[in-house]
Order: C-alpha cells, then sequence, then structure tokens
C-alpha cells in the first residue's frame, strides 16, 4: 500500500502501478465553480468535487470532501486494499485550531479484477474533524469574535483508479469561521452520511475482544444484522489470515450475537501501533452499522497507543445470554 506524501497542485498525474481491483448543502462548496463562473476542469478520475462545513454533535466543526469518481473509477478507504492509496487531507487554519484524523465512511469490500478492494465507485465523503488546540471557552460559531477571523486552506491528494491510476491534487479555501450547512449536524460516533454509516466506537457498539497468542475473537451485539465481517486497516506490520479469494474474515451471528474468531500473523509495528484494528461491518448495506476497534499492542501498557480515532476495544468481559 502506497503512503504518498501530500501535493498541491490542480492537477492529476497519470502513474504506472500494477492494475488496481476494480447530502444537500445550502451554501456553494469551496472547490466548486459559483454561478456565473466557467465551468473548470476537473482531474481525469473525478467528475465532482466539493469542500464544505458541518458543525458535530458535540460541538466542533468538521470539513466534509465530497468526491465523485467518474464512471467506471473508483477511490479509495483508509486501507485501499491490495493496490491504491488512501485520501489525504491537508488543512492550514487559524491559531487555537488543528484537524483531526480522517474518518472514513463504511467501504465497500469486494474482489475486483481478482484483487482485495477497499474503497467507493460512487460518491465518497470524507470527513475531517477540526478542534480547539487551547482552552478557551469561546463559542466557535461565533462569526462577531475578531480574534477567530481568518482563512481555511485544504490540499488533498486523491487516487482514483480505473484501468489505470491517477492522483489527483485538489485545493480549497475560503474565510474562517466557515459558513455551515443550514441546520446539518454530524454525529461521527456511528452517525451517517451520502448513505454510508460512519463508524461507532467499540465502547458504543458494546464490543469485546481479546488477543490470546496470535488469536484474535471479537464478540458484540449484532444489532439486527443476519451477517458479520471484519476489514483489516492498515496498520504497518499487520497480518491477519484471510480465506483465499474473501477480502474480510467472516465470522458467525447467533441469535442477537456475532462472533469473529482470526489468526493474526503478524501485529502492528511495537508500541506505536495497535496490535490489531480494523472494521467490523454488521449486515451487507453501506447505510448499516459498523464499528472500528483496536486492540492495544501487548508493549504499548495502560497509556499505549490505541490507534485511529482513539477507539479501543471495551475492556469489559462479554455480557453472558
Amino acid at each position: 500500500m502506497v503512503n504518498a506524501l501530500l501535493a498541491v497542485a490542480a492537477t492529476a498525474t497519470l502513474l504506472t502501478v500494477c492494475p488496481v481491483p476494480q447530502d444537500p448543502a445550502s451554501t456553494p462548496d469551496a472547490g466548486t465553480p459559483g454561478p456565473g463562473a466557467p465551468a473548470r476542469a476537473q482531474p481525469e478520475g473525478i467528475a465532482r468535487h466539493s469542500f464544505r462545513w458541518v458543525q458535530t454533535s458535540d460541538g466542533a466543526w468538521a470539513m466534509i470532501a465530497s468526491i465523485d469518481p467518474a464512471p467506471g473509477w473508483h477511490v479509495y478507504w483508509e486501507n485501499p486494499g491490495d493496490s491504491g492509496d488512501a485520501p489525504r487531507f491537508e488543512l492550514e487554519l487559524p491559531q487555537g485550531w488543528r484537524a483531526g484524523k480522517t474518518v472514513y465512511p463504511r467501504p465497500d469490500v469486494s474482489i475486483l479484477d481478482g484483487s482485495v478492494f477497499y474503497g467507493y465507485s460512487r460518491k465518497a465523503t470524507y470527513v475531517v474533524p477540526v478542534l480547539r488546540t487551547d482552552a478557551l471557552s469561546d463559542d466557535p460559531w461565533n462569526r462577531g469574535n475578531g480574534a477567530e477571523r481568518g482563512t481555511w486552506k485544504v490540499r488533498a491528494r486523491v487516487m482514483a483508479c480505473k484501468e489505470r491510476c491517477t492522483v489527483a491534487n485538489l485545493a480549497g479555501e475560503g474565510d474562517w469561521p466557515p459558513i455551515a450547512d443550514d441546520g446539518a449536524v454530524l454525529t461521527l460516533n456511528g452517525g451517517s452520511i451520502g448513505g454510508r454509516s460512519l463508524p461507532m466506537t467499540a465502547a458504543a457498539g458494546g464490543i469485546f475482544a481479546r488477543l490470546e497468542a496470535g488469536k484474535v475473537t471479537i464478540e458484540g451485539p449484532a444489532r439486527g444484522a443476519a451477517t458479520v465481517r471484519f476489514v483489516p486497516a492498515n496498520v504497518p506490520g499487520m497480518q491477519l489470515s484471510l480465506a483465499d479469494g474473501s477480502p474480510a474474515i467472516d465470522g458467525i451471528v447467533t441469535g442477537e450475537r456475532f462472533r469473529i474468531d482470526f489468526q493474526a500473523s503478524s501485529l502492528g509495528e511495537g508500541p506505536g501501533e495497535p496490535a490489531v484494528a480494523g472494521l467490523i461491518l454488521l449486515g451487507n448495506d453501506p447505510a448499516g452499522p459498523c464499528v472500528w476497534l483496536t486492540i492495544p499492542h501487548p508493549l504499548a501498557g495502560p497509556q499505549g497507543s490505541l490507534g485511529a480515532n482513539g477507539v479501543g476495544a471495551s475492556d469489559d468481559a462479554p455480557p453472558t445470554k
């Protein structure tokens, strides 16, 4: 999997790579020409893109990057699968604000042209939370606060693939504080956007997980789903045992609960990474529930990293029937 650096232009660059496995806004979108403006050519593989802002349910901000692949093209989840690359977003914000880790909605999971594919063949809606870094208690939505004024800028690197891959370097900017969609409040923990669910935390999902001698066991409520799958995250060094020809690890649903068992051939590389991380998919509907799970590395100790989005396995034993 490629971990390429961010680039800053507004062009698309043709790469030589191996074959790749194949919400309405009330304000203008940054990156989209306004009324009367000449149409701007989109990079190859991208039909449309925009950057807009919403308020989150915890009172913070979130930038929404909407990427519509051109027909027949696709873009990627945080773990792209056997090839491809996840998008990268670099935000420049006024002092006192910082961008959090990108939240990826539930992806499509399939075998495409003989290779594992995790991503989106239609609209992809990526979420970048933005949080305060200081202790000020001012209302972040108060546009009358002169000290809050400034500008925001985003540079995005998005790989799109069909028979070949291109990298689109996209950009947007605007005034700070941004103008958010009227009435749009996004729930990051288990909410939804663009017709796809956002991951809930393992604690919110009632998940119990354990790791013993390389064997991983995950249990939790099925939430009405008849199927359950585990999709591995992009963790350096982590290798899981997937069945031949399967893009994910299938679990078993019994009554109202599920269980997933698998072997980890190798764990994440050291205390800076989780031992195991991935997404639990309940059911087959893109809007159905999904749970982000990380199991801390045995070397990390109680203060060790829990991985992306700060989500960890429950410390409690699974409830008995």
